[in-house]
């Protein structure tokens, strides 16, 4: 009798909780690109490369890796996205000069915002 309602009840609360978890991680994944705009770094693109990492169960992020060359050093800028059918990694070639607002995480760059200076227009 006791096991008649026990059990139901724990896979209820169970459920609950994944639920909740589920949400949390959600809502975390949309804001993934709400990255406070503290610090300004400027350089030349080195290089770059875009890759596809799970975040929680079915939901993925789109990280792309920038490293570029400023007057003193090369730095490593990370920019995360939520990835959708209709996302797209930044169009940027090596050898362009960006300016990234973001924020510093460590030794990482985080980018909020990627901004070309010196594009040359195309015909």
């Amino acid at each position: 009798m006791v096991t008649a309602i026990v059990i139901p009840v724990l896979i209820l609360y169970f459920y609950w909780i994944t639920r909740k978890e589920a949400a949390k991680q959600k809502e975390r994944w949309e804001n993934l690109l709400e990255i406070s705009l503290e610090s300004r770094v400027e350089g030349k693109v080195l290089n770059l490369h875009t890759k596809q990492k799970r975040f929680y169960h079915q939901l993925f992020t789109q990280d792309t890796t920038i490293r570029i060359q400023n007057r003193e050093k090369i730095i490593t800028i990370v920019y995360k996205q939520p990835f959708t059918p209709s996302c797209s990694p930044p169009s940027l070639i090596p050898g362009e000069v960006v300016r990234v607002n973001g924020r510093w995480e460590n030794e990482l760059f985080r980018a909020g915002e990627i901004i070309p200076i010196n594009r040359k227009r195309q015909p």
